[in-house]
């Protein structure tokens, strides 16, 4: 009898019951959550998005999506200058026709100089990407890491704004997770849910700790 088997045994034995031969999987049934049209799941995903403390808005074309950075930010943000903003290189389009209407300079991570990528990182104010979905029922927000979608611009500015097609929205985590295990699942993949929180020390709530103070959302209205 090996260690582990006269363990249990021993239990057993103190439980008065015989001791357990084989072990039956126990199958776990439970309700998944799921929405029953687009526009339910669109409204959800906005709803909760900004019970998380994120702002989102809605946009068709990238003039609606420049007005809302002006109600975000002001027409010329007083932390605007060539180094504050930091964006994927794989941006979507909308993203990039956003910054060209504002006018507003940008760099792109995988550009940056790596010996000095460090130190320009620390200055940034905005970090703007993408996303590969969308999650109704927690409102959050799931990014894949690749060589052109750096993990540091989600998390190492002040402020994250992400971009995302509605058509990436999904009901629930389970859905996302079954899709995502169709594919070549990168070395890091980022689910953000509001901006950062912890109450670790003393149990009191702080912000931004281990990431963004503040988070934007557009969603690409398809």
């Amino acid at each position: 009898m090996s260690e582990r088997q006269a363990f249990i045994a021993n239990i057993a034995k103190k439980l008065g019951r015989p001791t357990p031969t084989s072990v039956e999987p126990i199958k776990l049934k439970f309700p998944l959550y799921r929405l029953d049209s687009q526009e339910e799941r669109i409204d959800k995903f906005m709803k909760m998005y900004e019970a998380m403390g994120g702002k989102a808005v809605q946009a068709s074309a990238a003039k609606e999506a420049a007005q809302a950075l002006r109600e975000w930010f002001g027409e010329s943000p007083q932390w605007l200058n060539p180094n504050s903003i930091v964006v994927w290189n794989e941006l979507p389009t909308m993203a990039r026709a956003c910054l060209e209407e504002l006018g507003w300079p940008a760099r792109s991570y995988a550009d940056l100089p790596a010996p000095e990528r460090n130190a320009i990182m620390d200055k940034m104010e905005l970090g703007i990407t993408g996303a590969d979905f969308g999650i109704a029922q927690s409102g959050s927000l799931v990014l894949k890491s690749s060589a052109k979608r750096g993990r540091a611009v989600s998390l190492v500015p002040i402020r994250h704004l992400a971009f995302i097609p509605a058509s990436f929205l999904r009901d629930s985590l389970d859905q996302v997770l079954d899709e995502l295990m169709g594919t070549d699942i990168p070395a890091a993949i980022e689910i953000i849910s509001g901006p950062s929180r912890t109450s670790d020390i003393e149990m009191d709530l702080s912000i931004g700790v281990h990431g963004p103070v503040e988070v934007y959302c557009i969603l690409m209205l398809d």
